[in-house]
């Protein structure tokens, strides 16, 4: 596999990682499964043991691998749930395009809608301003993984052009408006009529809520967004340090 090896390319086991990862995710390694050995590996992208020591150290970091102790034993593939790092502010969309993931938009509706008491506070606006409401179920590979309910401030005047939110970020980008701050609470849930349909999964599976509130860079709250995510398919990564 061709791996890019100019100056300013990232560094090659994270290349070979998000190509181990991207097989997995698609299942070209399924779950239970053992990837191609170290040997293999090496031939397979032309480079030294300790690179895809390092790439495949970084995916069993992730919980995606996890080496088998014994001759023979080889490396398992655990899981091929989307692993989201808790560390900076960024868009699902851009986390989804790092790991060389394909993004796609099943649903998309929006509305300007009257906000309720928790939106109102949320935002800290007046309860008679209107929001724009935009909620999305969102694939990858094809596969639904989210599906998330966003209220913005009316005082921004986003369109309301669907195909412009494959990237709320972006579109907010465009319009001059940077996120600057963000605060996120996440728990489990019992996923209702509404989510179980959005996710297409049963009644009162397991779901991850994630709720967001955004700060522009005039400390204005300019986002309250609840993400609801299958658990099979997506978890969260906080790094920790000391």
């Amino acid at each position: 596999m061709v791996l890019d090896r100019s100056k300013d390319s990232k560094p090659l086991y994270l290349q070979i990682k998000d190509i181990l990862k991207h097989k997995i995710i698609n299942n070209e390694y399924a779950v239970g499964s053992t990837i191609p050995s170290e040997n293999e590996l090496e031939d397979m992208f032309g480079v030294s043991r300790m690179t895809i020591r390092q790439a495949v150290n970084e995916l069993v970091n992730e919980g995606l691998l996890r080496k088998e102790r014994g001759r023979g034993k080889g490396t398992v593939v655990l899981s091929n749930a989307i692993a989201d790092k808790l560390s900076t502010v960024k868009s699902f969309t851009q986390k989804m395009q790092e790991q060389g993931l394909v993004l796609k938009n099943k649903q998309i509706n929006i509305s300007l809608v009257t906000p309720d008491e928790t939106v109102v506070a949320a935002l800290n606006i007046d309860p008679s301003e209107q929001v724009l409401r935009l909620s999305r179920i969102r694939m990858v590979n094809n596969d639904i993984i989210m599906f998330s309910i966003s209220y913005i401030p009316g005082f921004l005047n986003l369109p309301f052009d669907a195909e412009l939110y494959g990237s709320l970020y972006q579109l907010l980008s465009a319009q001059n408006i940077q996120i600057s701050h963000a605060e996120e609470y996440i728990e489990a849930m019992l996923a209702d009529d509404l989510i179980s349909q959005a996710l297409e999964i049963s009644l009162n599976d397991a779901v991850l809520k994630r709720t967001r509130i955004s700060q522009d860079q005039y400390n204005r709250n300019i986002e309250y967004t609840t993400t609801y995510y299958r658990s099979d398919k997506y978890k969260y990564v906080v790094e920790l340090t000391v």
